[in-house]
């Protein structure tokens, strides 16, 4: 098994760390136990749509993942990726460690979110206990994770966390925030109406266009008249304002635009059985 780095230099965006024949076999056994952990449990896999926040037992994923770094063909190919050398390349440009292995004769690479907190540098003083005396490092270093970040399964990359799973990987087709244009299509909707077009643009926050961009994706507006929303708006007591012409009057105030794009969501729901109203910050379809 090759240990290999993912970074964010264009140039060598994949590197592979030379290791001596002990070292790769404790590396091949924490990767394993990590792995072995990553999926201990899990007995749901739940298509990723950047609404839903998994619990546990259930994993994240995306089917027909994009692997543009070549995550795979390095795998496959060790020797055609760069050898680490400290003259050429710098770990401070690591984002991600990974390894391959075969679980039930399928392939799996198994990779690690990388910290610059795990770097040991060799600017500065840095230490190591050896021989029953602390002994200088005159080389950078590195330490690994306790715990995989994703697995990438045939074309599946599986996950937990969206926020550090993107810290890695270029996520933004899966779960992507609205654009201006999006926005301002979404503000000139005939079913809306927005007092000044330019200023919601400009207040738009991430929140606020990933709100957007589920809301579009939903179709809510195009499915539903003014009317059917104003009448389940009514049965949970959540104030709409309608304008003269018979539109939906979106909020100035930032505070009301964000309930209302939580109403417009879906976010608000009643128990089927004490029919107490809940607010939702994670949903998928039930089975």
């Amino acid at each position: 098994m090759n240990l290999f780095a993912l970074t964010d230099v264009a140039g060598s965006r994949i590197i592979r760390f030379p290791l001596s024949a002990d070292l790769r076999d404790d590396i091949a056994t924490i990767f394993e136990n990590q792995a072995n952990a990553f999926f201990d449990g899990v007995d749901t896999i739940v298509p990723f749509d950047g609404r839903y926040i998994p619990e546990e037992g259930e994993l994240l994923s995306i089917n027909d993942f994009a692997d543009v770094d070549g995550l795979s063909n390095a795998v496959a190919s060790p020797l055609s990726i760069d050898q680490y050398d400290p003259e050429v390349h710098s770990l401070d440009s690591v984002k991600a460690l990974f390894m391959g292995r075969i679980h039930n004769n399928n392939p799996q690479i198994l990779i690690q979110l990388f910290e610059r907190r795990r770097l040991i540098a060799r600017s500065g003083l840095a230490m190591f206990f050896a021989g029953n005396q602390f002994q200088k490092m005159t080389d950078s270093g590195l330490s690994l994770d306790t715990k995989l970040l994703a697995v990438i399964e045939g074309d599946a990359l599986k996950f937990q966390s969206f926020h550090f799973a993107r810290r890695v990987f270029e996520l933004s087709e899966y779960f992507k925030e609205a654009t201006n244009e999006e926005v301002t299509t979404f503000a000139g909707h005939e079913k809306l109406a927005v007092a000044n077009m330019a200023d919601f643009l400009e207040s738009a926050g991430p929140q606020v266009r990933k709100k957007i961009s589920l809301i579009r994706q939903s179709a809510v507006l195009e499915n539903y008249s003014v009317q059917d929303i104003l009448a389940v708006a009514t049965t949970f007591q959540f104030p709409i304002n309608l304008s003269e012409d018979g539109r939906i009057e979106v909020p100035t105030n930032r505070t009301e635009l964000r309930r209302l794009l939580r109403f417009l969501d879906e976010d608000y729901y009643e128990s089927p059985l004490s029919r107490t109203r809940f607010i939702s910050n994670s949903k998928r379809v039930a089975d």
